[in-house]
């Protein structure tokens, strides 16, 4: 396909295929022939006379040594031994151990073409969709499963969508908000013969800076005048680079240049699907039209099932990109997931519809990262409309607030378990506690004040036992007879009906207020 005058189709190659076949293969051969980037897919060889150069084909070796191809470049995946020898061999051949299922092999290598070429879909959607240089650096790091980032030629960070330790030293500007690299490291590099070497480059290189202590795969980017706009860069972090990943690097650098061409980035500025979500929490409209289109570039839909996850930082810290580290963290914590970050933290959305883990399972998944990095949690109830995103992260961050009141030590809080607390909150907005409690209540505060009575404790456990007579008295340590002799006598001094469901609700009100029930 053709965005702008740029060729954007996604064709594979032998070499690709080796990649990620011996992630859950043994490979015991692999011939190399004029490998170019030319296959859009794979068929079962079973003798047939017309064969495609553009194709991989896959059989046993028995197969090939029955119907051997004597048309050259045909690429060929073979499940056994080959008779011919390598010698001879005018095309490329990659062979598995004969072990191995051949029709597994088959629907393997047709799920690397699929996933290749869904990749390459997405960076075009995310173009012709509006998004930016963040969103592409996005998706490339979950294609690579490596970080990343894209900085112009005044070493400023376009895009990172996330930072790790080893990724180098990284300041932010406290005014303008801008990322950019130590002035220190500026200076190295500037003076290095080998870095500036790399600057007149086309294509994917490996780049090691004597200084470093990992590996990075670099392409510059050009624009269509041919000008030196910046550079991309793959760290060599989370898994080993292969032979494949320059020709990917590569394919990304077309809608990189893409996105220069077309100005697609600004500093200081969150991606265009933040501003959405910072919009909808401020209560701002949206076209609908225009969310769906971008809820789809994640799989998502308007209605699935979601939640909102608040994370605040509980104590100050110098770390470097902070907010970013933890919208990072988690994304890679939680799969079908969205981090932003906002003020004190990040909010997350979580698509239940698409996960595999329920909301009971979320702390015991963040467990770790609270506790290294000091943070809390607090998540909404559950809902299915993306637009309610706002009320709900509302929610999430009142879970918070709620919550450490009465467990400060904890570090993820429901709202569903403070409903009641964030209810009764309300209450005394306009009015005082004492001004709302029924006058019943007072009284028998007072009387067990001036008496000496235990009415108050009586009536908490028995709330606290859902109105059952027996736990009630064991927990009091009286009998039973005593109980009902009690709340008899409580009943007549204030003149309550402990039978009414509205009065049991407004006393149950009135004595939260107090402090008599938690």
């Amino acid at each position: 396909m053709r965005l702008y005058n740029y060729d954007t189709k996604l064709l594979l190659n032998m070499q690709i295929l080796v990649d990620n076949l011996e992630e859950d293969y043994n490979i015991s051969f692999f011939c190399r022939w004029h490998d170019e980037q030319r296959l859009t897919g794979a068929s079962i060889y079973y003798g047939q006379k017309e064969l495609s150069s553009n194709l991989v084909y896959v059989a046993k070796a028995e197969v090939y040594a029955r119907f051997p191809i004597t048309e050259k470049g045909i690429c060929r995946v073979i499940v056994g031994k080959s008779k011919e020898k390598p010698d001879a061999l005018l095309c490329s051949v990659i062979e598995l151990e004969e072990s191995v299922c051949w029709e597994s092999v088959f629907n393997y290598i047709q799920e690397i073409f699929i996933r290749y070429a869904s990749w390459s879909q997405k960076l075009e959607d995310i173009l012709n969709s509006g998004g930016g240089l963040h969103e592409l650096c996005v998706s490339a790091m979950d294609f690579f499963q490596n970080p990343l980032y894209i900085h112009d030629n005044n070493f400023y960070v376009l895009a990172m969508p996330t930072w790790v330790v080893g990724m180098g030293n990284i300041q932010v500007d406290e005014n303008s908000g801008n990322i950019f690299f130590s002035q220190e490291k500026i200076q190295k590099l500037q003076k290095s013969p080998a870095y500036i070497q790399t600057l007149s480059t086309r294509g994917a290189h490996i780049w090691e800076p004597s200084y470093g202590t990992h590996r990075m795969l670099y392409t510059n980017i050009w624009t269509s005048d041919h000008h030196y706009c910046g550079r991309f860069l793959l760290h060599e972090l989370n898994r080993s680079l292969k032979p494949g990943d320059f020709l990917m690097v590569n394919h990304f650098a077309t809608f990189l240049r893409m996105a220069f061409d077309r100005n697609l980035f600004k500093r200081n500025d969150v991606t265009s699907f933040e501003k959405i979500i910072l919009k909808l929490i401020k209560g701002e409209a949206i076209e609908q039209r225009y969310l769906v289109k971008r809820l789809e570039m994640l799989g998502w839909e308007l209605t699935h099932e979601y939640i909102c996850l608040k994370i605040e930082i509980q104590k100050e810290s110098k770390e470097i990109l902070r907010h970013q580290k933890i919208c990072s963290s988690v994304n890679i914590i939680l799969k079908d997931a969205l981090s932003i970050s906002v003020e004190n933290g990040a909010l997350t959305i979580c698509n239940l519809t698409l996960s595999q883990y329920s909301r009971t399972e979320l702390p015991v998944k963040l467990e770790g990262l609270c506790r290294e990095m000091n943070l809390t949690i607090g998540c909404s109830n559950h809902f299915y409309d993306f637009t309610e995103v706002g009320e709900y992260s509302r929610q999430a961050e009142k879970a918070i607030q709620l919550g450490l009141q009465r467990k400060p030590k904890e570090y993820f809080f429901y709202f569903s378990d403070y409903v009641l607390d964030y209810i009764i909150g309300h209450f005394t907005e306009e009015f005082s506690i004492r001004s709302i409690c029924s006058d019943s209540i007072l009284a028998l505060v007072e009387i067990d004040r001036q008496k000496g009575t235990e009415y108050m404790e009586t009536l908490a456990s028995y709330f606290k036992n859902g109105g059952n007579q027996t736990p009630t008295a064991n927990d009091l340590f009286i009998h039973r007879s005593t109980l009902m002799y009690r709340l008899e006598r409580i009943q007549k001094l204030i003149g309550i009906d402990l039978e009414d469901s509205d009065t049991r609700l407004f006393i149950q009100i009135a004595m939260r207020l107090l402090g008599y029930l938690n």
